[in-house]
């Protein structure tokens, strides 16, 4: 009689009055409602993203109940849609969670002129520009950068392991021989095209196939806050108007004080992550 009570009340929830539910498919869920779910200990469930679906959202299916309405939401403009497959809600930047793990390297996406995104970039890149005596440039245009779900998880490692870590904008600029900006966002293939070896690789190489920069704090990856430092470093194809430079996130312990006129030094690749593509004329 006990085995069978006890079997009874596994149907239900903490509440004792409802049984589980069961969605149509036939997944069982660990409460009887989410209000239940309230009640218990641990995260609450939240229902599906799709406006007037009353099922519990997955993350596993970007917080919509299933991968249907995921795509429905997409075909209603309810969500952006993958920019791979266009079906698919986004989940890991531009990208849905199935293309996401298909990718393999980094992706270039131009932002709007005028958006939020063009104005915050550029803005931050002009007022740390300073250069005496010199006019200010002009931004022409901006390419965010997504960067493999491996790279950012190394990064996201390096930074969980270091003490008191924070990141800051810094801005790095090598030769590039490519015509970059002047056609669709693409990464070239050259060897000696410093600014495309280091956004495919993540700063894991560089031009000639070169692993390391070499300065004044030995092998490693040197960066400015001051982009105009930077632009020392940046040499452009003749096909093109533009100079180019990386804006990049890097990881540095929270007390960190750059020096005037002094770069910013990382021993390591895992502690810096390119984030945009900066096309200037000065």
């Amino acid at each position: 009689m006990a085995d069978e009570l006890g079997t009874h009340n596994q149907s239900f929830q903490q509440c004792g009055e409802k049984p589980k539910f069961i969605e149509p498919g036939g997944s069982r869920h660990p409460y009887c409602s989410r209000s239940c779910a309230k009640k218990a200990q641990g995260p609450s469930p939240s229902a599906c993203a799709l406006r007037g679906c009353r099922a519990t959202g997955k993350p596993a299916f970007s917080n919509f109940c299933s991968d249907d309405h995921g795509r429905q939401a997409v075909r209603q403009g309810q969500v952006e849609g993958c920019d791979s497959c266009h079906e698919n809600p986004r989940a890991s930047g531009d990208l849905c969670i199935a293309c996401d793990r298909k990718s393999t390297g980094p992706r270039l996406r131009e932002v709007s002129i005028g958006g939020a995104t063009f104005k915050t970039v550029r803005a931050q890149f002009l007022s740390e520009w300073d250069c005496p005596g010199a006019a200010p440039p002009k931004v022409a245009k901006v390419y965010q950068i997504s960067v493999p779900r491996e790279i950012r998880a190394r990064h996201d490692a390096y930074r969980a392991n270091q003490r008191a870590t924070e990141e800051i904008r810094v801005f790095h600029s090598s030769q590039c021989i490519c015509d970059m900006g002047t056609k669709t966002p693409a990464l070239c293939s050259f060897k000696s095209c410093g600014i495309c070896c280091i956004v495919k690789s993540s700063f894991h190489q560089f031009a000639f196939g070169e692993t390391f920069n070499h300065g004044r704090f030995g092998e490693g990856i040197y960066s400015y806050r001051n982009p105009s430092l930077a632009d020392v470093h940046a040499t452009s194809a003749t096909t093109t108007p533009y100079r180019v430079m990386v804006a990049c996130d890097v990881s540095v312990e929270s007390d960190f004080k750059v020096p005037d006129e002094e770069s910013v030094f990382v021993p390591t690749p895992d502690a810096i992550v390119p984030a945009y593509i900066v096309m200037y004329t000065v």
